[in-house]
C-alpha cells in the first residue's frame, strides 16, 4: 500500500510540475513574441519613412531651387507673399503629382506663416501644423502622428519643412506633405494569431497532461484497491486455514469413530433389520463428514498458493472422465448431454486440478437447470490455445453477478458458499489460462475455460 500512495503523491507533484512548466511556457513564448512584433513594427515603421522621404526628396529640390531664383531675381522682396503670382505659376505645372494619386502636397508660406501657393489648396490646414518648425532653421522631415503623440504608433504621414531666406532674415518657406502608403497592421494579426496558437497548444497539452495523470491516478487507485483486497483476501485466507486445521482433527476422528461403531454394532446386533437401519444412520453420518472434509478442502485450496504438478494431459479425456462421473445425476435430471470433442487435446496441466474444475463446471449446470435441460460441452483449438465450453439451457446469470462471479464467497444459490468458482478460476489461472461467463442467445449460462496448449513436441514440466 505504500508503493501506491507514493505512486500517487509523485503523480500529484509531477502534475503540479507540469502545470507550472506549462504557464511558464505560456509566458516566454508570448515574451517572445512580443519582442519579434515590436523589432517587425520599427523596421516597418523605418522603411516606410525611408521609402516617403525618398519620393519628397526629388520634389523639394526642384521647388526649393525655383524659389530661391525667384527671390534672386526679386531682390527687393521682403516675403513670399511678394511674389505669389510667380510662385502660383510655378506650381501650377506641378499639380499633375495630386491628380496622379503621387499622394504628395505642397504648400508654400510666407514669413507670417500665411498660404502663397499650394498644390491642394484643400489641405492647407493640414500642412500649416508644420509650418511653425520654419523657424528652427534648416530642413527638418517630421512624421505624423509623432512619437509623443502616440508612442509606438503606426505614422500616417510625413512633413518636410524647407524655409527660404535672404541673409537669415526669413522670407517664408516650403511644406511637403506626404500621405504614407496605408498598410494594414498584419502584426496586429500575426500577434493574435500566435498568441492563440501559442494558448491553444498549450492548452492541448494541458488536456494531455490532464488524461494522463487522471488515467493515472485510476490505475493507482485501481492497485490500491487491488492490493487491500489481496491483504483481506490473505488475512481471510489464514485465518480460515487456521480454523480449518482445527476443524479437520475433530472430523478425522468422527469419521474414524463411526467406522469403528459401524464394525462393532455390526457384530453384536443380531437382528438383520436392526443391522441395517444402524448402517444406514452410520452411512449418514460418514457421508456429511466428507461432505464438511471437501469443504474444509476447498477452503484451504483458496488460502493457500496452488501448487501444480504438469504432465501432458489429453483435455479431452479430463472432460469425458468429469462427464462420466455426473453420469447417472444427468440422466436423474432428465437433463439431454450434447458433446462436441476433438480427437485430441493436449496440454500441460494438472490432471486432478482440471478434473475438479471441470467437475465443477458441470455441477453448476446441473444444479442452474434442475428438472430438464439440455448442456452442451463444445471443444475448440485455435492460436495456441485450447478451449472447453460448458453451455446449458439454465435461467443464465445477470450481468451484475458476472462481474463478482469469480470473487471468493460470493454466490447466486442461497446455500451455496461461494467457493467452487473462485476455486476454479484460481486453478485455471495458475495453468496460465482463463475462465469467462457468458450468456447464450436462448438464454442459459456459457462457461468457457481456455488453457494454452502443449507445444508440438514439447516436454512436460513439473511445478511443486
Amino acid at each position: 500500500m505504500g508503493c501506491e500512495r507514493t505512486a500517487g503523491r509523485t503523480l500529484k507533484v509531477f502534475s503540479v510540475l507540469g502545470l507550472a512548466a506549462i504557464a511558464a511556457a505560456i509566458v516566454l513564448f508570448l515574451g517572445i513574441q512580443r519582442r519579434i512584433i515590436a523589432q517587425q513594427r520599427t523596421q516597418q515603421r523605418t522603411m516606410m519613412v525611408e521609402a516617403a522621404t525618398q519620393r519628397c526628396d526629388l520634389l523639394k529640390r526642384v521647388l526649393v531651387a525655383r524659389l530661391r531664383r525667384l527671390v534672386e531675381l526679386h531682390p527687393t522682396a521682403r516675403s513670399l507673399a511678394q511674389l505669389s503670382a510667380e510662385i502660383e505659376a510655378e506650381f501650377a505645372a506641378l499639380r499633375f503629382l495630386h491628380e496622379t494619386g503621387q499622394g504628395i502636397h505642397a504648400l508654400v508660406v510666407d514669413d507670417q506663416f500665411q498660404p502663397v501657393a499650394a498644390i491642394d489648396p484643400g489641405r492647407n490646414d493640414v500642412l500649416r501644423r508644420c509650418a511653425h518648425h520654419l523657424n528652427e532653421g534648416g530642413e527638418r522631415v517630421y512624421t505624423r502622428p509623432t512619437d509623443a503623440e502616440a508612442a509606438g504608433a503606426m505614422p500616417s504621414r510625413l512633413c518636410y519643412t524647407c524655409p527660404i531666406e535672404r541673409q537669415g532674415e526669413l522670407l517664408g518657406g516650403l511644406i511637403l506633405h506626404k500621405e504614407l502608403d496605408p498598410v494594414g497592421d498584419v502584426f496586429a494579426a500575426l500577434n493574435r494569431s500566435m498568441t492563440w496558437t501559442v494558448v491553444a497548444t498549450q492548452a492541448v497539452l494541458l488536456v494531455v497532461l490532464g488524461l494522463v495523470a487522471w488515467s493515472a491516478q485510476r490505475a493507482i487507485a485501481h492497485a490500491e484497491r487491488a492490493r487491500a483486497e489481496d491483504e483481506r483476501l490473505t488475512a481471510l485466507g489464514n485465518l480460515v486455514a487456521g480454523i480449518a486445521h482445527e476443524i479437520r482433527n475433530p472430523l478425522n476422528t468422527i469419521g474414524l469413530t463411526c467406522r469403528y461403531l459401524e464394525r462393532y454394532v455390526g457384530q453384536a446386533c443380531e437382528k438383520p433389520e436392526c443391522r441395517a437401519e444402524f448402517n444406514r444412520n452410520f452411512e449418514i453420518v460418514a457421508s456429511e463428514v466428507g461432505r464438511l472434509t471437501r469443504t474444509l478442502d476447498d477452503f484451504l485450496l483458496l488460502a493457500k498458493p496452488t501448487d501444480l504438478s504438469l504432465v501432458d494431459c489429453d483435455i479431452e479425456s479430463i472432460v469425458d472422465d468429469a462427464l462420466a462421473l455426473f453420469g447417472r445425476e444427468l440422466a436423474d435430471a432428465g437433463i439431454r448431454l450434447e458433446r462436441h470433442r476433438l480427437e485430441s487435446l493436449h496440454a500441460d496441466a494438472d490432471r486432478d486440478r482440471l478434473l475438479q474444475v471441470f467437475s465443477n463446471l458441470i455441477k453448476n449446470g446441473i444444479q442452474a437447470m434442475g428438472d430438464g435441460g439440455t448442456l452442451s460441452v463444445t471443444s475448440t483449438r485455435g492460436n495456441g490455445r485450447a478451449s472447453v465450453a460448458f453451455a446449458d439451457t439454465g435461467p443464465g446469470i445477470g450481468a451484475d453477478a458476472r462481474h463478482r462471479i469469480f470473487e471468493p464467497y460470493y454466490s447466486t444459490k442461497r446455500s451455496g458458499l461461494g467457493l467452487g468458482l473462485s476455486l476454479s478460476s484460481k486453478i485455471v489461472t495458475a495453468h496460465g489460462g482463463t475462465i469467462d461467463v457468458g450468456s447464450q442467445p436462448g438464454g442459459g449460462a456459457v462457461f468457457t475455460v481456455t488453457l494454452p496448449t502443449r507445444p508440438p513436441g514439447g516436454e512436460g514440466g513439473s511445478h511443486g
